[in-house]
């Protein structure tokens, strides 16, 4: 079974994955490393962190990708979706793909624009990069973008305590940069929420159909798909489709590594 290496998304940092999600595949005896993408792992001032861009992002994933002992399962959130795509697009060594509210591959040009268009407010009020001003604004910024309304107060928040300012230039790049349209040559999985305010359905069922797949959507799910309840139906369906692409994984745990840059 190949390792597995999870991939956090913009203005978060490796924390997403810790706790319950990451728990249930090293229960079922994955070897797991969940990477700090480079500017994430310690604070750094805004100039600092605006001089890395996707390139570099995804010059680290290669990184630990080759120090794995065979090439490893991409398991990526949000802006980690997209590097996850980038990675394999542009010929990196990996086995398979779990995308998880993925940015599309055309980039978030449209999305952002689309969310804008429809909550004037709230793209008016809040910092998009996330992670900045007091902790009532970013609590504001989780409920509004990442999470639905029915979302516990206590994920919410343990949300909103994880948030970090994101690299101005790669949220530049993200918007702007787009990926070459060719299939993806490794299992895919693809997972969204159809109540995401970031990423729409409809983004998502394209990207699917670019690559030859098919999406699954959650109706009552918005963005942080690995912490918002119903998470563990996510997480079974990644397992299963981990089992069906590269046989049945050995039980018990294995030491997690979490960390990286």
């Amino acid at each position: 079974m190949p390792p597995l290496i999870f991939i956090h998304g913009a203005s978060c940092s490796a924390r997403v994955w810790q706790g319950g999600f990451l728990q249930a595949f090293r229960e079922r005896g994955h070897a797991c490393q969940a990477i700090d993408l480079p500017g994430h792992h310690d604070r750094l001032s805004s100039e600092q962190l605006d001089r890395f861009g996707l390139a570099d992002y995804v010059a680290e994933i290669d990184t630990l990708a080759r120090q794995c002992a065979q090439p490893p399962v991409l398991i990526g959130h949000s802006m980690g979706g997209y590097l996850a795509q980038r990675y394999v697009l542009e010929g990196g060594r990996a086995a398979g793909l779990v995308l998880l509210a993925a940015a599309p591959p055309q980039g978030m040009a449209r999305e952002l624009l689309n969310f804008a268009l429809r909550h004037p407010l709230l793209a008016f009020r809040l910092d998009l990069s996330g992670g900045r001003g007091k902790r009532d604004a970013r609590l504001n910024r989780v409920r509004g973008m990442l999470c639905t309304e029915q979302t516990p107060q206590d994920v919410v928040a343990s949300i909103a305590d994880q948030l970090q300012p994101e690299s101005a230039r790669a949220l530049r790049e993200l918007s702007l940069q787009s990926l070459p349209a060719r299939p993806l040559p490794i299992p895919l999985l693809i997972h969204a929420g159809g109540r995401d305010p970031l990423i729409s359905v409809g983004a998502t069922r394209a990207m699917a159909q670019r690559y030859g797949v098919t999406a699954h959507v959650h109706a009552d799910m918005a963005h942080m798909l690995q912490m918002e309840p119903g998470w563990q139906g996510i997480a079974q369906s990644a397992l299963a489709f981990l089992d069906a692409s590269f046989g049945q994984s050995a039980s018990g745990a294995t030491e997690e590594q979490v960390g990286a840059a």
